[in-house]
């Protein structure tokens, strides 16, 4: 009998089924109370580590590019994906407005 979910994943917002032995642990923290994928939570640390400035966006995008990414984001989390990797889709000499040369 498949268990009811009782968590929602903070990455893609999937509901999921977490073990209560796992919410509870104090002394290690399981992943899975997190993320319902480990992609998912490959995903999480790749988002903390941006943001909190311990990578660069280019190293995001790299780290981001190995992953599976889920169809749907939560609405933080798909802010700082557009972020990493819309800026890396621009080139660094790419004119700054859309007009045309004629």
């Amino acid at each position: 009998m498949p268990k009811k979910p009782n968590a929602v994943c903070a990455i893609c917002g999937q509901k999921y089924y977490v073990c209560n032995a796992c919410k509870h642990t104090k002394d290690l923290s399981s992943w899975r109370i997190i993320a319902d994928t480990a992609d998912c939570y490959k995903i999480y640390m790749i988002v903390h580590h941006y943001t909190n400035g311990s990578i660069t966006k280019e190293t995001a995008q790299k780290q981001l590019e190995q992953c599976s990414l889920p169809k749907t984001f939560q609405p933080h989390i798909q802010a700082v994906i557009d972020e990493v990797t819309l800026a890396a889709d621009v080139p660094k000499d790419a004119p700054k407005n859309n007009k045309e040369k004629e």
